[in-house]
């Protein structure tokens, strides 16, 4: 963000106080930018401003450069697990132009600028995207050279598209494209340039190459021919950006004659309070030296009760010592004991052991018989039992057949099925308390891949996983994991987490 230079007058305290606190009343609203403060130094200025006490406005020590220094790490980006209002506040972009131009920033450092973007999966609220997404970008014909960059989740794919080719340098005739890579030999063309990053599903870490068109017009990755970008083509994404050091230069401008005249008016306000400190100085020494001789008293009595209690502390000590020795000693007597009993114990168990054996000898005789009869029996039973359990489950689930439309993939299913895990999104979706509408083939639409659908129903027909009926490899799997989250069914989620960290050792074994 571009300084702005301050050419009128230094604002009063009071009226730069009403204006800032007019400003933070600033509601979010969704890609607006908002900046970050140090608590700290925040702090400081409402202090000398008269923010919360303006009988006391100007009377505290002036804060200084905005500094932020406690928010950032050595390599400039901001610290994890920083708190809102315990580390940190939030101004919108006016109030920190005001701040900014009045005060300055601390040399070597950037402003923590951040966007407001949507948040939540049912109910959208805004929020100040704290931290930035991470993305390893590279040329698609140098995969392994790789340079890390912070991006918003509302950057457009084209700004991600035109710093890439900033980076690397690329002559601005030539035509370039960018691939969203998942694995070594899987990528994704990201082909609309509008879309945002959080549109665009990217995550932290991924991995975002460059494709150059090679000079006999053709590409690298040959199975697509569509076209590319060249500079011109990508101009609306750019956006210039000032070094800190012409921004620090435009800002310390703009405040050498407001600060002039701030010198100005404190020195007048200074001599009028001069001769009233110099009476309330003299008055605080000697008030101070009455204090100071009560101090002394104060602390000599103190002292004494410090070695009054010192002594006694050296009494509970001993004692301690003492009754210390004496428990070990008796705890010595217990082990000794406690060898005998262990004895005895051993002698009766062997005792009992014979007996047991010889009773056990007797009954197994007996029961013999009767357990092949019992076990005929329970075994007719069972099966009866399993029969009668699938009968009733058949019926139940041609009672209530439902039909699902995934993502364009038709699934047929049962409201059993559905309702199976009654903390799922679908137990909460067919439950009833919900109205559903249907297409006109009687299908309820869920907008998801309907890829890895079958194996989140198997998992509800099934009441868990069997073993061999997920996939083995680890890109799938994520895929799976994904939509295990999304329908909120933990237990699929576990057990592919388990099965993943499972492929993780195996392949650390190989």
């Amino acid at each position: 963000m571009a300084s702005t230079r301050r050419t009128s007058k230094c604002s009063p305290l009071k009226e730069q106080r009403v204006q800032i606190a007019s400003l933070l009343k600033t509601p979010l609203k969704e890609g607006e930018s908002w900046y970050l403060i140090s608590t700290k130094w925040f702090s400081n200025w409402k202090k000398y401003v008269g923010y919360e006490d303006q009988a006391n406005m100007g009377e505290s020590k002036y804060p200084g450069c905005i500094d932020n220094s406690s928010l950032l790490r050595e390599d400039g980006r901001l610290r994890k697990n920083v708190v809102e209002e315990l580390d940190y506040v939030i101004v919108p972009s006016a109030a920190w132009e005001k701040l900014s131009a009045f005060f300055g920033v601390a040399a070597n450092q950037q402003p923590i600028e951040r966007k407001v973007i949507k948040h939540g999966v049912y109910s959208k609220s805004c929020k100040i995207e704290l931290y930035l997404m991470d993305f390893n970008l590279g040329l698609l014909c140098q995969p392994g050279h790789a340079i890390t960059q912070e991006f918003s989740r509302t950057d457009q794919i084209g700004y991600v598209h035109w710093k890439i080719r900033k980076l690397f340098k690329i002559d601005p005739s030539r035509e370039t494209r960018v691939w969203n890579r998942f694995m070594s030999n899987t990528y994704e063309q990201l082909g609309d340039h509008d879309n945002t990053v959080q549109e665009a599903s990217l995550y932290q870490g991924q991995v975002i190459l460059l494709e150059v068109r090679e000079k006999d017009g053709g590409w690298t990755r040959k199975k697509d021919s569509s076209g590319g970008y060249t500079e011109s083509d990508l101009a609306q994404y750019r956006r210039e950006e000032t070094p800190q050091g012409e921004k620090m230069v435009s800002v310390m401008e703009g405040l050498h004659g407001d600060f002039a005249t701030f010198l100005q008016q404190r020195e007048t306000e200074y001599k009028q309070q001069e001769e009233m400190l110099s009476d309330s100085f003299n008055r605080f020494v000697y008030q101070a030296k009455v204090r100071f001789g009560e101090e002394e008293k104060s602390l000599n009595e103190r002292q004494e009760e410090l070695n009054e209690r010192d002594r006694v502390l050296r009494q509970l000590e001993n004692d301690y010592q003492q009754r210390s020795d004496a428990l070990e000693e008796e705890w010595k007597k217990l082990n000794e004991e406690k060898v005998d009993f262990n004895k005895n114990c051993m002698e009766k168990e062997e005792q009992f052991r014979k007996e047991r054996q010889e009773f056990r000898e007797m009954c197994e005789t007996r029961e013999k018989d009767l357990d092949d009869k019992k076990q005929e029996i329970e075994k007719r039973e069972e099966e009866l039992e399993t029969e009668k359990r699938q009968m009733l489950e058949v019926n139940k689930i041609q009672s209530n057949k439902i039909k699902l439309d995934v993502g364009g993939n038709l699934f047929s299913t049962s409201m059993t099925t559905l309702t199976k895990e009654a903390d799922s999104m679908l137990a909460v979706m067919f439950s009833g308390r919900h109205p559903l509408k249907t297409d006109d083939d009687g299908s309820y639409f869920i907008d998801r891949d309907g890829t890895h659908f079958r194996y989140v129903l198997n998992y509800l027909r099934d009441g868990g996983v069997k073993e061999g009926t997920l996939p083995t490899d680890a890109q799938i799997l994520k895929e799976i994991r994904n939509e295990a989250e999304y329908y909120q069914l933990e237990g699929l989620g576990k057990t592919i987490d388990d099965m993943m960290a499972n492929l993780g050792d195996e392949a650390e074994e190989d």
